[in-house]
């Protein structure tokens, strides 16, 4: 409490939310979709994803006329999510700012500490993920998603939750806790991204009736809360999340795209084969692989066959998973550094896979420093070339899914 307490008084005193001293718009991420989730609460504006809608909100916060505004990504779940923290925002945006950060980083702490108590009970410690996991923790795409405000953190935290609870149901013939597991996949469902990874996740694992119940109330919730939008949501959200194509952006979102900032194919490619061309590859990439393996594992359930038997790939559940999450973090048309916080999932699912990986082989030795590289190449010089980030973010993947392949009683300790 004293930490939190310390942590309030220093974002009281040194964080601004927001700025239009010098004559344009400058706003954290959190502040910003706090004041259209409180409009849409407490001010009975409507449709959140409607322009006026976000300009009304903004003027009336600020008491002047806001025409330039940020694309929002998030569903209608995460008016659930943040409305007590809106409402705290009525009254204070740090002392709410405080609460949702406090919340997210408890979230995935308390995720981790759950992975942790299973993973120091071995008697072969896994060194080398624990050591990428306490990079990625203490990286600049972490401090980048705490001062924003980003739901990246708690999103990690519920994955990283989400892959101990199927593991651990795995080890103990399915003792699953439904109600929970659904209330993960909910929360998940503040981003596309997020709630695509988590049902991916359980359909791979081939935990049918939680997906069905989770799909479920995520359905019966956003029919429920529709008349409050009112119907034009549907269309007014995919309009917006169509404004990350190219030659699609109006100048009143595009100031605040940056994809500079972002270690992405689009990103690091656009320079050399267009922005057209990166972005179609990146879509072709990310919803062929998901549905690939999403529709396989269907597809081999329906046959009375195992995710371990997938062709192709003849991939592990494992190793399904963590190819899932490399295509996001690789391929995604839009996704800020912010988001690399998700490696955490890939390197706790590696913690599940063995308990013998040393850190001391030549060829596991690096990986810190060059996950460090990654993480990090934002504070790097400006003139190295940006596609070489992106080609070693895909080597570490790659790695991780390499030594993903192996079952824990065969994995290669020579190595």
């Amino acid at each position: 409490m004293l930490l939190v307490c310390c942590f309030h008084v220093f974002i009281s005193e040194g964080k601004v939310f927001v700025d239009i001293s010098k004559g344009y718009l400058v706003i954290q991420d959190y502040a910003y979709h706090i004041i259209l989730v409180k409009a849409f609460w407490f001010d009975g504006f409507g449709n959140i994803y409607d322009l006026c809608f976000q300009q009304r909100a903004l003027s009336a916060y600020l008491g002047s006329q806001i025409k330039t505004v940020m694309v929002i990504g998030i569903t209608p779940i995460s008016l659930v999510l943040w409305l007590p923290f809106a409402y705290v925002a009525r009254f204070s945006m740090a002392v709410s700012y405080t609460l949702w950060t406090v919340f997210s980083v408890g979230v995935l702490f308390a995720a981790l500490w759950s992975v942790c108590q299973n993973v120091l009970q071995r008697k072969n410690r896994p060194i080398l993920p624990i050591t990428l996991c306490l990079v990625t923790i203490f990286s600049a795409p972490a401090y980048t998603a705490i001062y924003l405000g980003q739901t990246s953190i708690l999103a990690t935290g519920l994955l990283v939750y989400l892959i101990h609870i199927v593991h651990k149901s795995d080890n103990e013939l399915r003792t699953v806790d439904g109600l929970l597991v659904t209330i993960l996949i909910f929360a998940l469902g503040m981003k596309p991204p997020y709630i695509a990874l988590g049902f991916g996740l359980l359909i791979i694992y081939g935990m049918w009736r939680e997906t069905l119940h989770s799909v479920a109330i995520v359905s019966v919730f956003l029919i429920g809360i529709t008349p409050l939008l009112t119907w034009e949501w549907v269309p007014s959200y995919l309009h917006l999340l169509q404004m990350y194509s190219p030659g699609k952006m109006p100048d009143v979102y595009a100031w605040a795209l940056v994809f500079e900032d972002m270690n992405i194919f689009r990103s690091a490619f656009r320079g050399f084969i267009g922005d057209n061309v990166a972005y179609l590859i990146s879509n072709l990439v990310i919803y062929g692989v998901y549905l690939g393996i999403v529709g396989g594992s269907v597809l081999y359930t329906i046959k009375g066959k195992s995710a371990d038997q997938l062709s192709p790939l003849s991939g592990r559940e494992d190793q399904l998973f963590v190819l899932l999450v490399a295509s996001y973090l690789l391929f995604a048309p839009y996704a800020g550094s912010y988001e690399d916080v998700l490696f955490l999932s890939v390197f706790v699912m590696l913690l599940h896979v063995d308990d013998t990986l040393p850190l001391t082989s030549y060829k596991r030795a690096p990986l810190p420093f060059f996950l460090f590289v990654i993480l990090f190449h934002r504070d790097i010089p400006p003139d190295t070339p940006f596609w070489l980030y992106w080609i070693l973010k895909a080597a570490i993947l790659g790695y991780m899914l390499k030594l993903c392949r192996f079952a824990p009683e065969t994995c290669p300790n020579q190595q």
